[in-house]
């Protein structure tokens, strides 16, 4: 039995994991900000799952959270860090302040957490930590560039911690959903406050409206919170795991894209090396 530490786990893809975990009769740290949505979770699973209070901008509540997932379960071994949200607007039309507020929660934040489960990780000397990311970390989307960049920038992360825990007995994998029935698309989801006329041409392309939030979407939350489960304790386990038709599709193609370019440009890039070894040393 394993014990996890679940991010934004109140609802969407974060609740659909925590339920898929509980189920395989894993503990369960159930980390929101409104602890009531959780409240049936602990009561179905009273000596499973664990209510701890998280708030992302809250340094202290991180440190919370943490300890009493240790101190009730006695140990630590798989963190998702599934909370975040996303902001509409172009580049320009972006504030600072929600700039700011978007990778603090998005990328800083879970950098914070990360640093703290850590120790405990390798005194076990194992452990699992999942990033959720985005189908907007493998492709810039329009109107998206900010919420892009903060989950590219926590991919990269992601890569490089992999590369520095391994020879501890510590894994990480990345999950990247595409649009999923969740309230991302509703309330949880910023739009900028400034608008631009120059954008007004392109604007029903990304500013939130009414019909953002259309209740279409393909990935089925619960369902996706078993796919990742299962690929967690299956133990062949992807870097990426990528969650929904629309997600494969899309990063199909956006791969695909760059690799062909790749080749296309692969001669003029090689010519900003040295002609020869010896300029090489020089």
């Amino acid at each position: 039995m394993a014990t996890w530490l679940i991010t934004g786990a109140s609802s969407g893809l974060g609740r659909g994991i925590a339920e898929a975990a509980l189920a395989r009769g894993e503990n369960v740290a159930l980390a929101a900000r409104d602890l009531g949505r959780v409240d049936d979770l602990v009561s179905d699973y009273p000596n499973q799952a664990l209510a701890v209070y998280l708030d992302l901008g809250d340094l202290a509540s991180i440190e919370y959270a943490v300890i009493a997932t240790r101190e009730r379960f006695g140990g630590l071994d798989v963190l998702v860090n599934n909370a975040g949200h996303g902001y509409r607007a172009t580049v320009e039309e972006s504030e600072r302040e929600r700039i700011d507020e978007l990778f603090n929660t998005n990328f800083f934040a879970v950098g914070r957490i990360i640093r703290r489960v850590l120790p405990t990780m390798r005194s076990q000397r194992s452990g699992l930590i999942v990033n959720v990311s985005s189908i907007g970390a493998v492709r810039g989307a329009l109107g998206n560039g900010y919420y892009s960049a903060s989950k590219a920038a926590l991919e990269l992360l992601t890569e490089a911690l992999e590369k520095e825990v391994a020879h501890l007995g510590i894994e990480t994998m990345i999950v990247e959903p595409g649009a999923m029935r969740t309230g991302f698309f509703g309330d949880a989801l910023l739009e900028t406050r400034r608008h631009i006329a120059d954008y007004d041409e392109i604007a029903d392309r990304y500013r939130k409206t009414e019909a953002t939030d259309s209740h279409d979407q393909p990935i089925d939350p619960k369902a996706a919170g078993r796919v990742v489960v299962e690929a967690i304790v299956g133990g062949n386990r992807p870097q990426r795991l990528l969650l929904g038709s629309d997600c494969v599709a899309a990063a199909r193609a956006a791969l695909e894209a760059r690799l062909a370019e790749l080749n296309e440009w692969a001669d003029v890039s090689v010519r900003a090396d040295f002609d020869n070894d010896d300029e090489r040393c020089e």
